[in-house]
């Protein structure tokens, strides 16, 4: 099988390293973006975003080894606009109680979905390909640390991989419900982005006689 046909390779070729390289493996990804934007992700061909970005076919090859890479980097790129959200300082209102910040952290998953069809599609979409749910999953674990990181600004809880992993499946929880709405209705409904918060504070209250969630002033995190 030829490297054209590998499922999830990802080709690191030194082209892709230099001024012009960059340019061309930028528009590749910023043709899929649009691509997503106008069709389902299952009716994208590699040739598709090869003419969509100008690039030719066969130098596209020299950066991607099929589409599923191409989504697969895409979806990296989009997932640190979930992390730069969660970098941004909390609002007083939204961080009272640990069910709050939760509560929050939903609400800019949602927001950050509903301004973004490729982030739909890539991370949420019924028919996004295995390969790239695969790749994501790495993804959601550094998104759950930017979310126990932002905990940490206001509560004290404990730095550890049992509650790293907390955050991670409190993604996977809400996303789920996320999904079923976008396969249901087309769209996060403010009935299921309810049902997506009350499913994840659930979730994560389990952790909090365990751990012992404190509220810690606020001036003394940032």
């Amino acid at each position: 099988m030829s490297n054209r046909q590998k499922i999830g390779l990802r080709k690191l070729a030194p082209a892709s390293t230099r001024a012009p390289g960059r340019k061309r493996r930028k528009a590749l990804l910023g043709a899929a973006e649009q691509l997503l934007c106008e069709r389902d992700i299952e009716d994208i061909s590699f040739r598709d975003i090869a003419a969509r970005a100008d690039v030719p076919e066969g130098s596209a090859y020299h950066f991607f080894a099929n589409r599923f890479d191409i989504f697969s980097a895409l979806a990296y790129q989009l997932n640190n606009e979930f992390i730069k959200a969660h970098q941004k300082p909390v609002p007083p209102a939204k961080r009272k109680t640990f069910e709050q910040l939760a509560a929050h952290l939903v609400d800019i998953g949602a927001g950050i979905y509903k301004k973004s069809a490729p982030a739909r599609q890539l991370f949420i979409g019924g028919k996004t390909p295995l390969e790239v749910k695969q790749a994501d999953r790495i993804n959601d674990r550094d998104v759950g640390n930017a979310m126990h990181r932002s905990f940490a600004r206001y509560f004290d809880i404990p730095d550890t991989e049992e509650m790293r992993n907390a955050f991670y499946y409190f993604i996977e929880i809400t996303d789920l419900m996320f999904a079923l709405s976008l396969v249901e209705c087309g769209e996060i409904t403010s009935a299921m982005l309810d049902e997506a918060k009350r499913a994840g504070v659930a979730y994560l209250a389990t952790y909090r006689q365990e751990f012992e969630f404190t509220a810690t002033a606020p001036s003394s995190r940032h």
